[in-house]
């Protein structure tokens, strides 16, 4: 994580460093729009929690910017070979319905610093975060919905990340598409096992 940890200071996202900020431009209208208009309103409403890394050299340069909020992985609902294999991660003193994990809801990084490495090293930089004792919660995943496209699938699964489903018809059902006929999701549900970091270090 030598590019982040060195060379940027990481901040919450506020009205204040967005006004002090050069406008964030990572490729993507939709992320682009969400960073400088509704990220803060978010926050304000306590539905998401935004942050960013600055350069220290210049702070009015973001260098990428995510978003975050508590989710859980439903475990009742899975299809049962799923639902066993979920099951068999955790402890089995006391069955539950959900598993809970932490949501990357927005993730973007600035155009000029694309293709450097920068997306994993955030990805790095929240799995450490939330497996931290910093965090005050229980949080067994990182959850993202990442976007149905062959290179951002890969992109996860480089960093760690497996699809909750082994089939975008399973997916489907899951999130609520039982009475309609089953279409190409616009993403895919992935998670990673925050233990890992433990077995890493161990």
């Amino acid at each position: 994580m030598a590019f982040l940890a060195d060379k940027c200071e990481f901040c919450e996202l506020t009205e204040a460093v967005l006004a002090q900020c050069e406008q964030f431009v990572c490729g993507n209208d939709d992320l682009d729009d969400f960073f400088a208009n509704d990220a803060t309103k978010y926050a304000r409403f306590l539905m998401g929690k935004s942050y960013c890394f600055r350069l220290r050299k210049n702070p009015r340069k973001i260098v990428c910017a995510l978003t975050v909020s508590n989710d859980s992985i439903r475990i009742y609902d899975l299809p049962r070979g799923r639902r066993d294999y979920m099951k068999s991660l955790t402890h089995h003193e006391k069955p539950l319905r959900r598993y809970p994990g932490v949501l990357i809801g927005r993730l973007g990084v600035g155009d000029e610093f694309a293709r450097k490495g920068i997306g994993s090293e955030t990805l790095d930089f929240i799995k450490g975060w939330f497996y931290s004792s910093d965090n005050k919660t229980g949080c067994r995943f990182v959850i993202v919905d990442a976007v149905n496209d062959e290179r951002v699938i890969a992109f996860y699964r480089k960093n760690g990340f497996m699809e909750l489903f082994s089939s975008e018809e399973q997916e489907f059902a899951y999130t609520a598409g039982k009475k309609r006929t089953p279409v190409k999701l616009d993403t895919r549900l992935m998670y990673f096992d925050l233990l890992k970091l433990r077995q890493a270090t161990s």
